[in-house]
């Protein structure tokens, strides 16, 4: 079962500092995620569940695992941006136009990230936004 529409990313907010999370919003940022099937990330522990390449196109589909406890509600997350790390490139390119959906109930652990990818095998690196005023303060 989906939890909201498949949305497409159109702009990149500015990211907000850490330290000024209940003011600013929420800005969550991974470490370098390869492309591969287990996958597990150091920062997040967001974890590589499932990856389908469409054969007639080549777009990716990754299916990702976000610990509960990496954030409080995914209905808090307005804005998944994608950016990937291209061979021997020292900077990564511009955030890369991307679709995302959350999946309700993945398991009891982990919320489900499903992103639409365009072509490439590249490590992506996921920055999670929320503006004020929808974030959680506790």
């Amino acid at each position: 079962m989906m939890r909201h529409t498949i949305r497409t990313l159109v702009a990149v907010a500015a990211l907000a500092p850490v330290s000024g999370l209940a003011q600013e919003g929420t800005s969550l940022e991974s470490d370098w995620i390869e492309l591969v099937k287990g996958h597990k990330g150091a920062t997040l522990g967001l974890e590589l569940r499932d990856i389908q390449v469409n054969e007639d196109d080549g777009t990716r589909t990754v299916t990702l695992a976000v610990p509960k406890e990496s954030i409080d509600d995914p209905d808090t997350i307005e804005e998944v941006v994608v950016r990937a790390r291209g061979p021997q490139q020292p900077e990564p390119p511009a955030p890369l136009p991307v679709r995302f959906q959350w999946l309700d109930d993945y398991d009891a652990d982990n919320y489900g990230l499903v992103i639409h990818l365009g072509e490439g095998n590249w490590p992506i690196r996921l920055y999670l936004n929320s503006r004020p005023g929808y974030v959680r303060e506790e």
